[in-house]
């Protein structure tokens, strides 16, 4: 799966590009881009979290799990609808340490620094794809927080969190790894060039969602009844139908009452909150994975 997914990195550049020399081109073609990247990618690599937290679970055990799963959303979906701004930082923060950890699958130790590392590498990809289309960035935030006064700031906030991110990593490894080089110098600009939703797609899709799926898939295999690429295609299936019925029977609904900015911002908070219980089940999976503990 390594050359799978380099061979989609390097698709997801050229996406970058094209959508950056031709501006113009059809907001459905990056709409249907970006549904491509979650149907296939972004949302099955999350569809396995209770095999990964339990390989040999049982029914019964499936039941707690969804259960939990569930509480998770549920308290979360509370906090966005009372608290519509606290969820909103609570989603770019978790969000930041997810993507960042993506980065760095090899390092075994799971201490404040390694959490640090995680946090600032995300954050500033967060801040480049957010910044790099802040128009759409502020129409789709708009109807519950105004953070246009924010643009003035854009490059100084890029700049403080690569200047941290990368003095981080040399703190922690004394040398800024080529891969990191050429996340940075070759990934960072192509994203902050390109329209939001499709730097976001390519980013959490190749750069996130498709490492996370290499490594679920290492694990899985060592078991046999997930030990093919088709058995594991299978595990796939079931809950990323049910995410996806979901998540687009609430916005036909959606489509009924709400205007495009809030149908937009209704789009990332669904995706937020099948993301929340997410991450915590996957820092569990890959900080065991790391240390042998399954």
């Amino acid at each position: 799966m390594k050359s799978t997914e380099s061979l989609f990195k390097i698709l997801g550049l050229v996406v970058c590009l094209g959508f950056s020399l031709i501006p113009e081109l059809p907001q459905y073609i990056e709409f249907g881009f970006a549904g491509l990247v979650l149907l296939f990618v972004g949302i099955p690599h999350g569809a396995i979290d209770h095999l990964t937290s339990q390989p040999t679970i049982d029914f019964k055990g499936l039941v707690v799990f969804l259960v939990r799963y569930l509480s998770l959303i549920g308290a979360y979906l509370v906090v966005w609808y009372f608290l519509p701004q606290v969820a909103l930082m609570i989603f770019l923060a978790f969000s930041a340490y997810h993507f960042g950890q993506t980065h760095f699958l090899k390092i075994e130790n799971s201490d404040v620094r390694s959490k640090m590392l995680f946090i600032t590498r995300g954050s500033f990809f967060l801040s480049v794809i957010l910044f790099g289309d802040f128009q759409m960035t502020t129409f789709i935030l708009n109807p519950i927080v105004d953070v246009s006064f924010l643009e003035t700031y854009s490059f100084g906030i890029i700049g403080v969190s690569l200047i941290l991110t990368l003095g981080i990593e040399y703190w922690t490894f004394r040398k800024i790894k080529l891969e990191s080089m050429i996340d940075l110098v070759i990934l960072a600009p192509l994203l902050y060039m390109a329209p939001l939703f499709i730097s976001f797609v390519v980013y959490f899709g190749f750069w996130h969602a498709l490492p996370s799926m290499r490594l679920e898939y290492e694990f899985l295999n060592r078991f046999p009844q997930y030990n093919s690429l088709l058995k594991f295609a299978k595990q796939l299936i079931p809950f990323t139908l049910l995410s996806l019925v979901g998540i687009s029977g609430l916005l036909l609904f959606g489509m009924r009452f709400l205007d495009q900015s809030e149908l937009l911002l209704l789009f990332f908070i669904l995706i937020s909150l099948i993301s929340f219980p997410h991450v915590f089940y996957m820092d569990h999976f890959i900080k065991k994975f790391k240390t042998a503990r399954y």
